[in-house]
């Protein structure tokens, strides 16, 4: 699949942080009150772009191994309660993602949403943004993430869905959703919200806003203010 051919896809996969809403500064900070809490530093080790496409006992195991399992598991409910109690400040959708998504589904395209999310979790925060009708599938973290490395996967996708590999177009952000895409056989379309050589290398398509996304579906422009 090419620019010139990405129209004739039947389904795209969307994830939610970064792609439909721009949560991943939120997240962070919630997560820096949490690790305060329990007497860590999360800055001293991580920064925001660290967090990006893991799950939090993802990038805990990974960035502090030395918490214990039960400790991580405590935290990660304790950041997801204090990030639903604020959604006004920690999930706010992207300028024209409403309309995109709406535009999308009226064309005809299947929609699925692909999040390190839970999937209940998943579907309230869709709700609050407004999209929640126009998708077909929402998948969360128990079917989009690898069990043992903890990273986004998209191996069962085509199962879940039940379409194949070569009609789905997948909308990442992160480096590791990207290359989870693409292992996976899916044509990418990155927003590049920051450098990242991984993003650049791999994804086959790179946008930075919704009206570059929008120009790729052959949808028109819209104002992004």
């Amino acid at each position: 699949m090419n620019i010139q051919d990405i129209r004739q896809t039947t389904s795209i996969l969307f994830d939610f942080d970064g792609v439909i809403a721009d949560t991943e500064t939120g997240r962070y900070e919630a997560y820096c009150d949490i690790f305060e809490e329990y007497g860590y530093d999360l800055r001293s080790r991580c920064v925001m772009t660290d967090l990006a496409g893991f799950t939090g006992d993802g990038f805990m195991n990974r960035f502090f191994p030395e918490i214990p399992p039960a400790v991580v598991m405590e935290m990660v409910c304790k950041r997801q309660v204090h990030y639903m109690d604020h959604l006004d400040r920690f999930c706010k959708p992207f300028p024209g993602a409403r309309q995109t998504i709406a535009d999308l589904k009226r064309e005809g395209y299947y929609l699925a949403l692909t999040t390190a999310n839970a999937t209940a979790v998943a579907r309230q925060l869709l709700e609050v943004v407004g999209v929640l009708e126009y998708f077909d599938a929402v998948c969360g973290r128990e079917i989009c993430e690898d069990p043992v490395t903890k990273v986004k996967d998209y191996s069962r996708m085509p199962a879940q869905i039940n379409k194949i590999t070569g009609e789905c177009v997948v909308i990442e952000d992160s480096p590791v959703g990207v290359a989870g895409a693409k292992r996976s056989g899916f044509y990418c379309v990155a927003f590049a919200h920051f450098e990242d050589a991984v993003i650049e290398e791999q994804a086959d398509v790179v946008v930075h806003d919704f009206n570059e996304l929008r120009k790729l579906f052959g949808l028109s422009e819209i104002n992004l203010k």
